[in-house]
């Protein structure tokens, strides 16, 4: 016999759990990515339970763990492009606010120092990957 209590089984909305059943079913067919799947399974319980920060709490931790700690490729090339998409930000920004005068010289140095740490960090990742 099922712990849920009756009343709560009824009053909630049929297809809410087939939804994401169905969803990983098909990843699963079509042969997704095991931390592919973990990740849109994240965003469901993110929305689910309308906790903000949950999927990205899920995918920090996976590339921590499975990535820079156990070597896993699939982390680590998702930490990478990550990376590579806020450093090119960055840069943009810089480049498109060169000749603003709103943005102070000590901004200007602290965005460069952010884009280097991208730098490098990328750098360490892809060495590790390469391993």
């Amino acid at each position: 016999m099922s712990k849920i209590p009756a009343q709560e089984l009824i009053e909630t909305p049929h297809g809410v759990q087939e939804s994401i059943k169905m969803d990983l079913l098909q990843m699963i067919q079509e042969g997704t990515d095991p931390f592919d799947i973990i990740y849109a399974v994240a965003e469901y319980l993110e929305k689910a339970s309308a906790e903000r920060g949950y999927a990205q709490h899920i995918i920090d931790n996976i590339q921590t763990i499975y990535g820079t700690a156990l070597g896993h490729k699939k982390p680590l090339l998702d930490e990478i492009q990550t990376l590579e998409m806020r450093r090119q930000r960055i840069a943009d920004y810089l480049t498109a606010t060169a000749k603003d005068e709103t943005v102070s010289e000590d901004e200007r140095a602290r965005l460069g120092f952010a884009e280097k740490a991208h730098d490098r960090k990328i750098q360490k990742l892809k060495e590790m990957l390469a391993k």
